[in-house]
């Protein structure tokens, strides 16, 4: 009888990734994955916690957003690689930290898109002329935007080009008039207190992430060493000028109480048929559209990169990690993260979960990744100090140890204020970290049990800088 091949981590060995993505691609999947649906779905919800000092909790969030993220910039630009998150923490740290930060993102993200699933489903149900039930729409969309992914990642890049696009002319054309109109108040009352902020800057850094997805594509991006640090201080500002300003004038336009707000199912829209004509008012809702399709996007070709890079360490199996030959991209692990979404969404139709929590959810996910990459990256320049030294973004040792302590810091400090608001949100992490801890060890056993060289596997650096 003929002995059953086993998989190893060397049958994904020597693969590459296709780089079809350049500085304008880049900028559009930063553009589009921090912005997404979420300011369509969560402006109510913020502006009814701190009324006109909406732009204080934008602010914050981006703030702390920006400085979690300049470590990985730095990282990402000595060694542009798919699945940062795994991949730094595993050879910077070690391979179970690189685990954790993997998952943790990688819920945190499902949590994004299925909230954005929610949102987007909730504009489409108001234009069609028969009535489904907003969860099922919800469940059908990752279904159907799957298919976008069996014509490849270059249809896929145009997409996001054109979407974004749309996006930011929508949402300028509505901050420029509406601030024409109402004015840009800057105020610093709150109505709900302390606690009122600090929701609403948990809210607000849920709807400012997306900054990481870039640093994820390393070994899909042309010239990537320089064009993700570009991508990402262009689609940087672009955001922040966004937020602030949409942000500021709907704020400004809606008179504050709490009830009325909160009941807003499209706040955008409805506050810009007061001042935009009637073909603007479409734009903004296919700005909506838009907003939700680039986070679909944005985070079914960034994420599933985290698991291509555990199944070639062999963590995950190596049928995940297989490149389809036609389109060159890990197509199993895209269809796995989806199905997760799917999961997700079923549940949240049975317990109604809510768009407030998949936020949360976001927020400690990507938070938890981001405090160990920029641990991950005080280690880079002693590790790796030919391609520290060459990287195109390269912050001095003691500037990059700075940055890391207070992002590690800011982001600590925010995982605590969030885990205040709602702890059963901290109970579901830890009881997801310590599934991942066995499922760790008991992989690794059976990994060495087969023979595999675990030491070794993971002493590599996989990918290359260029094709």
């Amino acid at each position: 009888m003929a002995r059953k091949k086993t998989e190893t981590p060397d049958s994904l060995e020597g693969v590459k990734l296709d780089r079809p993505i350049g500085l304008m691609g880049g900028t559009a999947f930063v553009i589009g994955g921090v912005i997404g649906m979420g300011i369509y779905a969560l402006i109510a919800q913020v502006t009814a916690q701190v009324g006109s000092t909406l732009w204080l909790a934008f602010a914050i969030a981006m703030l702390i957003s920006i400085i979690g993220v300049i470590p990985l910039i730095q990282i990402s630009s000595a060694l542009p690689r798919a699945g940062g998150g795994y991949l730094y923490t595993s050879r910077l740290l070690n391979p179970l930290l690189g685990v954790l930060a993997s998952w943790w993102v990688i819920l945190g993200v499902v949590c994004t898109i299925s909230f954005v699933s929610l949102g987007l489903a909730g504009y489409i149900a108001a234009y069609l002329p028969w009535k489904i039930p907003i969860s099922l729409l919800a469940i059908l969309l990752p279904v159907l935007f799957l298919g976008l992914y069996l014509f490849g990642l270059k249809i896929a890049i145009s997409m996001q080009v054109i979407l974004t696009a749309v996006l930011v002319l929508a949402l300028l054309v509505y901050g420029v008039k509406g601030a024409s109109v109402s004015g840009l108040s800057f105020t610093l009352s709150l109505p709900q207190g302390a606690g009122g902020l600090i929701m609403a800057s948990i809210l607000s850094y849920s709807v400012c992430m997306g900054f990481q997805v870039i640093a994820e594509m390393g070994e899909e991006m042309k010239n990537a060493k320089k064009n993700i640090p570009l991508s990402l201080m262009i689609g940087g500002v672009v955001v922040l000028v966004i937020y602030i300003i949409v942000g500021t004038v709907f704020a400004n336009l809606v008179p504050y109480d709490v009830e009325s707000i909160k009941a807003m199912t499209a706040p955008l829209k409805e506050t810009g048929e007061r001042f935009l004509s009637p073909f603007w008012v479409s734009m903004l809702s296919i700005g909506a559209l838009a907003a939700g399709l680039t986070s679909f996007n944005a985070g079914a070709i960034a994420i599933p990169r985290e698991l291509f890079s555990q199944a070639r360490d062999g963590i995950m199996p190596s049928f995940i990690g297989k490149i389809t030959k036609r389109t060159k991209t890990p197509l199993n692990a895209v269809v796995l993260f989806f199905g997760l979404v799917i999961v997700l969404l079923i549940i949240d139709a049975f317990l109604g979960l809510g768009i407030d929590f998949f936020g949360v959810m976001t927020a400690i996910g990507v938070l938890l990744m981001t405090v160990l990459v920029s641990i991950a990256s005080l280690y880079l320049p002693k590790k790796f100090p030919d391609e520290y030294h060459n990287a195109y973004f390269k912050l001095p040792r003691g500037l990059l140890k700075i940055v890391a302590i207070i992002s590690v810091i800011s982001c600590s400090g925010f995982i605590a204020l969030v885990l205040s608001e709602v702890p059963v949100a901290g109970i579901l992490y830890i009881l997801f970290t310590i599934i991942l801890v066995v499922f760790y060890y008991v992989r690794v056993a059976s990994l060495k049990k087969r023979g595999v060289d675990w030491d070794g596997q993971i002493s590599k650096m996989p990918g290359s800088d260029e094709d």
